[in-house]
């Protein structure tokens, strides 16, 4: 819960210090073409948008993209999930100011309740949650043509390199995967480990994770698993995985006290294994071998989602190829999912992970429509496009084109002469 109210509050404190300048009016500049016209670029709302967020982090994602589309001047309705819904919460935010009370709007209820909303043709659509509900909100959305940005699905990997801080790095795997139980966007799935060092990787994982503490209080580390079905799909996984031979390296099982499942390291995970290739949405981590960073790439990029990615090493280059060629939304280089703590970054995935992004000067950017403005003060003179056409005209247009064409010090000569010929030949003709 501090996670969660943590992020909101570094996000809305973004929106305080950069909302202003990020949406003010742009100027940008005219080509040669366009002398003596001013052109800018206004961002203005879409309107109403709707916001839809999963059960997992309400505040962190449900109201950090309000806020985003809130401040960005449209009016804003919230679909949080029913598992999550919070209610009181979100209505004492309503409270905090009359724009909220009158602009942010929170309808409760289950998935039908999004499908009549999206029915009354909201302008824009930003949704967090599964792959499978995803497509339904897209396709929906599509038969309008409503924008929507779509965060999905993940599986996100911690790729290891000899050269690791390996203490450090299980550290952060482990974190990686047991924050908010698991139950989180961007929580490491995936540990790639080079082969030269990945019976010591593994067994540092393994200790981190046995002494994981579970419980409510201040001192516990694990809290529960917040849905049945959340858990029932987590053991179906394990259970699947356990079957076809992969080995269970510590945890694997429910607590005996409450709706916990105990921290898991499995190794020998294999492609037929349903473990390798869907979302498990809790902590439980699949461990890998590579060989080289061409391996280590190749391996990352067949997983068809793409949202986080943890890369640990000391080596620059190698961490800069990573970095350039990892098919991902998001790289933390010897950091763990730590991407989301700057909301001045863009925070979103590739492939099936979605697409749009929010945060940053891009998310918010994408809450408004851009609007393309040309102001020209000239009077009287006709553009050299405009009618009539001529012989000379076109060879004069020819002229100037093959001037935009050249390089070096006289490019700036040729358009000044084409020009100077077109203004001549504007003058004779008729008004």
């Amino acid at each position: 819960m501090l996670s969660d109210i943590f992020q909101l509050t570094e996000d809305c404190r973004w929106l305080r210090e950069h909302a202003r300048e990020t949406l003010a009016d742009e100027i940008v500049p005219s080509p040669i073409s366009l002398t003596g016209k001013r052109c800018r670029i206004l961002y203005q709302p879409r309107g109403v948008l709707l916001v839809i967020s999963p059960w997992n982090l309400p505040l962190a994602i449900g109201m950090t993209a309000a806020m985003f589309a809130f401040v960005a001047g449209n009016a804003v309705v919230l679909k949080p999930s029913e598992h999550t819904p919070m209610a009181d919460i979100f209505e004492e935010i309503r409270a905090l100011h009359p724009l909220l009370a009158s602009g942010l709007h929170v309808a409760h209820g289950r998935g039908d309740v999004a499908e009549q909303i999206i029915a009354q043709r909201p302008d824009a659509i930003c949704f967090t949650g599964s792959v499978a509900t995803g497509k339904k909100v897209l396709a929906q959305a599509a038969s309008m043509i409503i924008p929507v940005t779509l965060e999905l699905g993940a599986k996100d990997a911690v790729i290891v390199f000899a050269d690791a801080d390996m203490s450090r790095a299980a550290a952060a795997a482990c974190w990686g995967n047991l924050h908010n139980s698991g139950q989180s966007c961007t929580a490491t799935e995936r540990v790639l480990v080079q082969t030269s060092t990945y019976d010591d990787f593994v067994a540092r994982l393994v200790r981190a994770s046995e002494c994981i503490r579970l419980g409510t209080g201040p001192d516990a580390d694990l809290g529960a698993i917040t849905t049945n079905f959340q858990m029932r799909h987590i053991e179906a996984l394990v259970e699947d995985a356990r079957s076809r031979g992969a080995q269970i390296r510590c945890g694997g099982r429910r607590s005996e006290c409450g709706r916990y499942y105990l921290p898991t390291v499995i190794t020998g995970a294999t492609s037929e294994m349903r473990i390798c290739h869907e979302e498990i949405f809790g902590p439980v981590l699949t461990v890998e071998r590579f060989g080289d960073v061409t391996a280590a790439i190749a391996a990352h990029n067949q997983m068809p989602l793409g949202l986080s990615t943890s890369v640990w090493t000391h080596d620059g280059a190698v961490a800069e190829r990573l970095v350039r060629e990892l098919q991902t939304g998001c790289v933390n280089v010897n950091n763990v999912m730590i991407t989301e703590g700057n909301a001045s970054l863009p925070f979103g995935g590739v492939k099936g992970s979605g697409f749009g992004r929010m945060k940053g000067a891009e998310g918010l950017r994408g809450m408004v429509q851009s609007k393309a403005v040309l102001e020209d003060g000239t009077r009287g003179k006709p553009e050299a496009n405009w009618y009539p056409y001529s012989k000379e005209k076109l060879a004069l247009t020819q002229r100037l084109l093959a001037a935009l064409g050249r390089r070096g010090p006289l490019k700036l000569a040729a358009l000044v002469d084409a020009g100077m010929r077109i203004e001549r030949l504007l003058k004779r003709m008729p008004r």
